[in-house]
């Protein structure tokens, strides 16, 4: 037998709940969802303000998709990205999902306090200069990891310079663009210790080919 329906005078009204109870309740659910337009964060005005104007449920951003592994960005990804850091109010720490070179200036601009960074999408080659400029903006940043893409040895001279804090640095899913010197493999492994992986060497290069160039590379790495 089913049971009753509720009185209208038991029907909770959940537009009067309090803000830290809308905010635990926000917070299970994924953010991407609360982004959208069909999301709740349109549902009402109580439960839109608390999505748009708590910034604690901004400070840990999390947008990572499937579809960050594709080249095609979905339409619409850096606008909902850019404004999950807005809603932060300057206080967020940490930040998963798809970036590029034009993001990653807008997230140092944005967040100064940023600790965790982790790029679920492929940086490439043309955006060099850029990535490395947004390095330079985070001088708190503690872990950094790039899922796929390419890494240059300017962004991990930045790193060094820049991000004195950073004690983990992950690229294994990613590939080297260039020959890497010893004395910057020295300072990387001094600085990081075992929170260092690096990134693959490209492949197609013939093995003595490759060991010559090393052997270049390091005896002019400064």
């Amino acid at each position: 037998m089913d049971a009753p329906l509720p009185s209208p005078a038991e029907w909770r009204d959940w537009a009067g709940l309090p803000s830290n109870i809308m905010c635990a309740i926000l917070s299970r659910l994924p953010q991407a969802d609360i982004l959208r337009e069909a999301g709740v964060g349109l549902a009402c005005k109580p439960w839109r303000r608390a999505a748009v104007e708590e910034d604690l449920l901004w400070r840990r951003i999390d947008l990572a998709a499937p579809e960050d592994a594709d080249r095609d960005a979905p339409v619409g990804w850096k606008a909902m990205a850019r404004a999950a850091v807005d809603r932060s109010a300057g206080r967020c720490e940490s930040y998963r999902g798809r970036a590029d070179a034009d993001f990653l200036i807008y997230l140092g601009d944005s967040a100064p306090s940023l600790r965790s960074l982790h790029v679920t999408s492929s940086l490439y080659r043309g955006e060099g200069d850029l990535v490395t400029a947004a390095i330079k903006k985070l001088p708190l940043l503690e872990q950094l990891a790039l899922s796929r893409g390419i890494v240059k040895k300017e962004w991990l001279v930045a790193l060094l310079e820049h991000c004195p804090r950073l004690e983990l640095l992950d690229a294994g899913g990613c590939v080297a663009l260039e020959l890497i010197g010893k004395r910057l493999v020295e300072r990387c492994e001094s600085r990081i210790g075992k929170g260092l992986r690096w990134p693959q060497r490209g492949d197609g290069v013939c093995p003595c080919c490759a060991m010559r160039a090393q052997i270049y590379v390091d005896e002019h790495d400064e």
